[in-house]
């Protein structure tokens, strides 16, 4: 109940949250033959590990390892001691974790290891890897694309957040009808409920996933001035004595700003059948019900008379309200709650804590290293050497649209290192990215050719097919022969028909 008055008094009064959490860490090493086979090593938390994936006969070794660091290797970690006579955790043994490692011949033999299901949705949040080798005569591209996927899906995102809002009111609208009957009017409240606050919801909500696509962490500071901003925007104003909106927000936040706000709100738009405004025995009401003020401190200090039924551990009348209107909707509290959870994870995902700007609300951080044949020529990870790429991120940064780790290198063939000596390190990386884009399909003639040519580490495979063009004919393939010499540095002249 607590939680579901939370989320209607953010949506409704501007009011954001965000809470702790548990850490949890996952250390993923890939390491790629130069004939494509995988090594991969995974660690992860025991508990979200499940047999057939602990089972599976593709690993080559498993064992129950303590937490990972950044500086131990998988392979090189001590199995965990676990000590019987300790008592546990609550959540059980948070330091045990799965290790496990093995040799895959391509990335769909790799078990799905790391699968987050939402709950009540077809979708997942998981690792989608991809792999390509292209061998390209001289030189072996190796192109590896790994993914951490989250279930939001943009346009479903706005659906949800408009949903979740419509919600908010109409179960909020509904309760105070319930507890009040007829003797007030909430139509003034319910339309501006249903503009001004939905509106301001919507702005929170786009500047939250601006931040997330934009991967920009900004400080607390320029959240709150954004937030203040917003909220001045749409009538609740956090300004000092001269009018000036302030920079962070106050301790006394709620009783300087808030409840006078809310106070205010209430009397303006609340009205029963003479044209009186609420009173302030109702209001006083409202504010405990929506966690404004707390049961035992209300706002108005000077009520001669104890709220009805705001005894300890009694209902308030508008719990009980909120109760009936509840089991009328879904027939049961953990219904409602289950429906509201469905909302949330299709707006903020499967991996955020599910409140407003809640940017660094992931539970989950990600080690991952991948070792690459040759030379790391395109990551968007960091180079630790000539094939070897990490990234660490948290699981919050795969929303909206996914975390990809991606990185390209090119290996030089046995034969094409002989080939290519005599060119500077520079050059030499030219004409590896130049045949990248030069030979577009595996049944390009020319990559026969240049396997050839790296095979009796000689060009004359390459000479001989160039002389065999025809000028007219084959101009295209004389003019992309020529810049594939200008780039090796041969001789053009005295190659016969395909000469100069």
């Amino acid at each position: 109940m607590a939680s579901t008055r939370r989320n209607i008094t953010a949506l409704l009064l501007a009011v954001t949250a965000t809470g702790g959490c548990t850490s949890e860490s996952y250390k993923i090493e890939t390491r790629i033959g130069s004939d494509g086979a995988i090594d991969r090593a995974i660690c992860q938390p025991a508990s979200g590990v499940p047999d057939a994936i602990s089972k599976h006969d593709g690993w080559k070794q498993t064992r129950v390892v303590g937490k990972p660091n950044h500086e131990t290797a998988i392979r090189q970690m001590k199995p965990l001691v676990v000590d019987d006579n300790k008592p546990k955790q609550a959540n059980g043994p948070l330091e045990e974790h799965f290790a496990g490692w093995g040799r895959f011949a391509n990335v769909a033999e790799i078990p799905d290891h790391f699968v987050l299901p939402a709950e009540g949705l077809d979708r997942r949040g998981r690792l989608v890897r991809n792999y390509r080798r292209r061998d390209l005569g001289l030189v072996v591209e190796h192109v590896w694309l790994e993914t951490l996927t989250d279930v939001v899906e943009l346009d479903d995102r706005r659906h949800a957040r408009d949903e979740l809002v419509k919600l908010s009111i109409d179960l909020a609208i509904a309760t105070f009808e319930h507890r009040f009957k007829k003797e007030y009017r909430f139509g003034p409240l319910e339309k501006w409920a249903r503009t001004t606050a939905a509106a301001f919801v919507a702005d929170l909500l786009d500047y939250d996933l601006q931040l997330a696509i934009e991967r920009r962490r900004p400080s607390e500071e320029e959240i709150q001035v954004r937030v203040i901003v917003l909220m001045d925007r749409y009538g609740l104003k956090f300004a000092d004595g001269r009018g000036r909106l302030l920079k962070t927000f106050p301790k006394n936040a709620d009783e300087q700003f808030v409840i006078p706000f809310v106070r205010k709100l209430l009397q303006q738009h609340v009205r029963d059948s003479s044209g009186k405004p609420l009173s302030e025995e109702a209001i006083e009401e409202v504010l405990v019900w929506l966690e404004v003020v707390s049961e035992e401190q209300p706002a108005d200090e000077d009520l001669d008379e104890p709220l009805e039924g705001n005894e300890p551990g009694k209902k308030t009348p508008l719990e009980a309200s909120w109760e009936s209107v509840i089991k009328k909707r879904f027939k049961s509290e953990e219904a409602y709650q289950a429906h509201r959870e469905r909302l949330t994870i299709r707006i903020w995902g499967v991996y955020r804590i599910p409140y407003p700007v809640a940017i660094f609300g992931t539970i989950r951080h990600f080690d991952v290293s991948l070792q690459l044949p040759g030379e790391v020529v395109e990551t968007n990870g960091t180079i630790r050497g000539s094939g070897e790429v990490v990234w660490r991120f948290d699981s919050g940064e795969a929303f909206p649209t996914g975390y990809p780790m991606s990185c390209r290198s090119l290996e030089t063939r046995g034969g094409a290192a002989a080939l290519l000596r005599g060119l500077k390190p520079a050059d030499r990386r030219k004409v590896l990215l130049k045949l990248v884009g030069l030979i577009k399909a595996d049944e390009d003639p020319l990559l026969v050719v240049l396997r050839s040519s790296a095979a009796k580490k000689s060009w004359s495979p390459l000479e001989t097919y160039r002389r065999g063009l025809n000028r007219k004919e084959q101009a295209e393939e004389v003019k992309r022969l020529d810049g594939l010499y200008r780039l090796l540095q041969l001789p053009l002249s005295g190659s016969g028909r395909a000469g100069t």
